[in-house]
């Protein structure tokens, strides 16, 4: 029996394998939802609950009967009969009428360097040549390290070829062919344990590095000992001068860049019943720059009546006259009323059609070295985004008794509600007939 049975086992694993049976259907049964999840779209709950067009999203939920006893802040501010609607949108550069994106020519770059290059300067060479000490300084660091490591190598080869020379008609150079005794003139050579250009130009290494060797000069040629002095004072000015160089190149503002920190984007909303526009700075650092000015300015290009294009610029008023204390992260103002540049395009529709460029420049002094520190860097319409506003990353730790700053999210925003389609100008006059009413 317990054979029988062996045998059967047997052929029912080789049929399995062999010959594998097609699996049953299963049952389709609806999905449910768990109660966490029905409760995030539950009409109390918001996904921005920050956000000032929360209260006015619930009212769009409820119906007419219903009642809320609370009222956003954005309700006080801006009566309901306007036309609101939450946006997000991204000022991008119109297009042309043939349909092709306008090419937005930036003048200061993300990071802070100028996109400006000067061709066809007369006596180019000559400037430069006058005011070397500043042109080493606006050398590129390859450049710059180029040019004194071949100083250093030309210095070596001058000198050595000079005291070669002296050597050369001194006769140090000529030796009897059997006795191996020096055949030239006086009874000591002009520089010791030098017998070819080779031994030469390690003679002037060495002096040159203070380093030391086998080879050193005598008192037979005077000329040696002249050219030993000039060659140690020629080394000393290049040594001073590298060294002073690198350290102006270190320490100058505009090596600085990296230590302030700009938003990626600006924004435009609504402040206190006021159309502003924003943009967050930080200084990262544990000790902040002191006395720190903000300034903005807006490139435009501006055709005369005689058909000229000018290049214009204007500086916008901000907040604090640009004054901020940068202690954390800080958002800068600049309220776009009847005496802002940015007034004429109120609307995101004519930000979308806009061509210009905002220069942002700050300026503050280090507290470690007391030297001018400064941070540059520019938005273009596509960089300004109508109808968001940053979120707060400052918040209190109450255990440590600290303010923790979420650095993070320094970079992000929500979307609010903005007036569609009604200038900065044509919402205050409606606010005023509002009021008066």
């Amino acid at each position: 029996m317990s054979a029988g049975k062996a045998t059967e086992n047997r052929e029912m694993i080789i049929r399995s394998i062999s010959l594998p049976v097609k699996p049953n259907p299963l049952e389709s049964r609806p999905l449910s939802r768990s109660p966490k999840q029905e409760k995030v779209n539950d009409n109390e709950t918001d996904y921005y609950p920050e956000s000032p067009s929360c209260l006015r999203r619930l009212q769009a939920r409820h119906t007419p009967g219903d009642n809320l006893e609370t009222e956003s802040r954005s309700d006080q501010n801006f009566p309901s009969t306007f036309d609101w609607a939450g946006s997000t949108i991204e000022l991008n550069p119109a297009t042309e009428d043939d349909g092709l994106r306008r090419i937005m020519h930036r003048v200061m770059e993300k990071n802070g360097r100028e996109n400006v290059v000067f061709r066809r300067i007369p006596e180019k060479s000559r400037r430069y040549m006058r005011d070397v000490i500043n042109t080493l300084i606006e050398l590129k660091w390859i450049y710059m390290l180029t040019l004194f490591l071949s100083s250093f190598f030309l210095s070596w080869i001058f000198f050595g070829a000079l005291c070669y020379m002296v050597a050369y008609y001194h006769g140090d150079f000529l030796f009897d062919a059997i006795s191996g005794e020096r055949l030239g003139e006086g009874s000591e050579p002009c520089i010791y344990g030098v017998t070819n250009f080779v031994s030469m130009m390690l003679y002037s290494i060495t002096t040159q590095t203070t380093l030391g060797g086998g080879q050193y000069a005598s008192e037979e040629c005077p000329e040696t000992i002249f050219l030993y002095i000039m060659q140690m004072m020629c080394g000393a000015a290049i040594e001073g001068s590298m060294i002073s160089i690198v350290y102006a190149k270190t320490m100058r503002p505009a090596k600085q860049w990296t230590k302030l920190k700009f938003s990626d984007k600006a924004v435009i909303c609504y402040r206190d019943g006021k159309l502003c526009l924003l943009f967050r700075v930080c200084d990262p650092r544990e000790r902040q720059s002191i006395d720190s000015k903000i300034r903005v300015y807006m490139i435009v290009d501006k055709h005369t009546h005689e058909g000229e294009l000018v290049k214009t610029h204007t500086e916008l008023k901000l907040e604090g006259n640009g004054e901020q204390l940068i202690v954390w992260p800080d958002i800068v103002c600049h309220v776009i009323d009847e005496t802002s540049p940015l007034y004429i395009f109120g609307s995101a529709k004519r930000f979308n059609a806009a061509q210009f460029e905002l220069y942002v420049t700050i300026v503050g002094t280090s507290p470690t070295t007391a030297q001018m520190t400064e941070a540059k860097t520019s938005y273009v319409p596509r960089e300004i985004f109508w109808g968001q506003r940053f979120v707060n990353i400052i918040h209190y730790d109450a255990t440590n008794e600290r303010y923790i700053v979420d650095y993070e999210n320094f970079n992000t925003t929500i979307s609010v509600d903005m007036p569609v389609n009604l200038t900065a100008a044509q919402l205050e006059l409606k606010l005023e007939n509002s009021d008066t009413i």
